[in-house]
């Protein structure tokens, strides 16, 4: 049986936790052919972010238009988009209808505070998202206002969602209170919430990412949203509690994207 064919749109994690790497891990986990256009690359590790070397725009141009020839994706999800020009060759491709069941995780600021997007390709992009996944920060970056309560999110996912993306999910599992993390899930039909046992581990780097990668490759195999958000919150709680007790470098480390824990 040949497999769909999911794009990732993102910048390249030379500590593999997070970006391209994650996201083919996750494709390929998940059963589905996964396919890439580099934004940028990245010197770093599970301690931060050293240094960010975006693409020039034509070279994104370029690589869309390789794989778009012949190798179009059944859905696609964005991550970095450095600069404004990277956004503009992503734009183009939506507006045109080439990037079907498109999942938008608006990657801004790294977890040590280094920024890596810009809020307004991600602006732009969002008429065209299926789905947008931002954490509290992105949220709280594009709303304008400090996005802080699960009522916060509930709201900010409303507002995002009056931009264009038929569903927002605004991701809370940074929230250190409470023992579940919580995530405001806006549809046409209203707001709800997904809940899952908070995993307790240092080994979160990657974890936006691993989320909305498993949304597009479960779109890809043709879920319904819904059904594509309930399999990633599990498949990233999943991650989370395989690489609980990892000792990978000495910051923030990786999730098992693989289930190595079971081989």
């Amino acid at each position: 049986m040949t497999p769909p064919i999911a794009l990732t749109i993102a910048g390249s994690d030379s500590g593999g936790g997070a970006g391209i790497q994650a996201d083919l891990k996750v494709f390929a986990a998940l059963r589905v052919y996964g396919t890439s256009v580099i934004t940028a690359a990245t010197a770093q590790n599970t301690r931060g972010v050293q240094d960010v070397f975006p693409m020039p725009g034509n070279v994104v141009s370029t690589q869309l238009n390789s794989l778009l020839d012949d190798l179009p994706p059944a859905a696609t999800k964005t991550g970095m988009l450095a600069t404004a020009e990277v956004g503009a060759a992503v734009l183009a491709k939506a507006r045109a209808g080439l990037l079907p069941n498109l999942v938008i995780d608006p990657v801004l600021a790294s977890s040590s505070g280094r920024r890596l997007g810009v809020v307004g390709a991600i602006e732009r992009l969002l008429p065209y998202a299926l789905v947008a996944t931002p954490n509290r920060e992105e949220a709280s970056a594009l709303v304008g206002w400090p996005v802080a309560t699960p009522a916060d999110m509930a709201g900010a996912a409303g507002q995002l969602a009056a931009g264009g993306p038929k569903f927002v999910v605004v991701t809370g599992g940074d929230m250190v209170a409470g023992d579940e993390a919580v995530d405001a899930v806006w549809t046409d039909a209203g707001t709800r919430f997904l809940r899952y046992p908070r995993i307790a581990t240092r080994n979160t780097h990657g974890t936006g990412c691993t989320f909305s990668a498993a949304i597009a490759a479960r779109l890809a195999l043709g879920d319904s949203v819904l059904d594509a958000l309930a399999f990633a919150k599990q498949y990233v709680a999943r991650a989370l509690a395989g690489a609980r007790e990892w000792k990978l470098g000495g910051g923030t480390g990786p999730l098992d994207h693989l289930d190595w824990k079971a081989i």
